[in-house]
């Protein structure tokens, strides 16, 4: 018998809200002076790993709760005011 994986489709919905999340992490950073090397040197992210999470801004790519975690954290921001206008 073969293991069934399950494929996690993102809707339009979340893409836009994957977008935003991610378009608002790059403006805060670059509002904050870092390159996003520096940045994810700070936030202790690989440089890699932080440049899939912006590129996110444009593709709508999905990303871990982890990466974002330590993003809002580099940031200096909490969940609660990161999120505050992205709905």
């Amino acid at each position: 018998m073969t293991k069934q994986i399950k494929k996690h489709e993102i809707t339009d919905l979340d893409r836009k809200t994957i977008k935003q999340i991610a378009a608002k992490a790059k403006k805060i950073r670059r509002d904050m002076g870092y390159s996003y090397e520096e940045f994810a040197l700070q936030a202790n992210i690989n440089r890699n790993t932080y440049f899939k999470f912006e590129k996110s801004a444009t593709t709508g790519d999905n990303f871990t709760i982890v990466v974002l975690t330590k993003v809002i954290r580099g940031l200096n921001q909490t969940f609660e005011s990161f999120f505050q206008v992205i709905k």
